[in-house]
């Protein structure tokens, strides 16, 4: 019966270690990114935030601008499949106002007009009249971008509640979707997290990275998808401790001009 349990025990072993591998299995890995968008906040509940623009050549890091930028007006929560085992309280949840913490990918960029702005050549979709985001966890299109044209029935009959991306302010002129929660959305982890214009610098978002309008387009312009750039978005305190593991630019560059 001893080996009988030993089994068991190194199964259990086996199958813990899978799940948490596999809940980090699309962490985008930073060693193959040359292109970095760095967002931090002064404390875990601060709204008010920076950006700061990294490439890498053979050299290292180096910073190509800084911004200012806001965050969910709660401030930031670790995305819900980077949550250090020390940190259980502070994760990601739908409606809770803070933007995901972690390393993250962007997946395309959108706007009201049929072109990009100048120079970009990141994907790019236009938004057009009908398009949601899903933010109802209890709906099969949760934290998917749809269009009325393209569904089976009628909204109200499939979500009990949107983002309409086609807005009556210029919120979504410009922006690019964030790669969270969307390749197997887990209901209540958070949804619709984007990089946006925002209301004032003094206004933090539902969830999302808000900034001026001629930064969102700046931004949009910088990115190019062949050197797979990634989104980091952290307080400064955990930036402290985690650079040198992540492999992220080395606290005294981000104050270099």
């Amino acid at each position: 019966m001893r080996w009988i349990r030993s089994a068991c025990v190194i199964a259990l072993i086996v199958a813990t270690f899978a799940v948490k591998s596999s809940a980090s299995a699309e962490t985008p890995d930073v060693s193959k990114s040359s292109q970095l968008m760095l967002v931090l906040t002064d404390t875990w509940d601060a709204a008010q935030a920076v950006m700061l623009l990294f490439t890498r050549d053979g050299k290292g890091w180096h910073k190509d601008a800084e911004f200012p930028a806001v965050v969910g007006s709660k401030g930031l929560a670790w995305a819900y499949d980077q949550l250090p085992d020390s940190d259980g309280a502070r994760t990601k949840k739908e409606g809770d106002r803070k933007g995901p913490a972690g390393i993250l990918r962007l997946r395309k960029a959108m706007g009201y007009e049929a072109v990009p702005p100048s120079g970009t050549i990141f994907p790019y979709e236009q938004i057009q009249e009908g398009m949601h985001c899903v933010d109802d966890q209890t709906s099969t299109y949760y934290n998917r971008i749809v269009s009325e044209m393209e569904l089976p029935g009628p909204p109200k009959e499939l979500w009990k509640s949107s983002e309409i991306m086609k807005r009556n302010d210029i919120l979504y002129k410009w922006l690019m979707v964030v790669d969270y929660n969307v390749q197997t959305p887990k209901p209540g982890a958070g949804s619709c997290i984007f990089i946006h214009v925002w209301r004032t610098p003094e206004k933090g978002t539902a969830g999302c990275t808000a900034m001026e309008e001629t930064n969102v387009t700046r931004l949009m312009a910088w990115l190019k998808s062949d050197r797979n750039p990634i989104l980091v978005q952290l307080p400064k305190q955990e930036y402290q401790k985690l650079w040198k593991d992540w492999g992220l630019p080395s606290p005294e560059l981000l104050i270099a001009h």
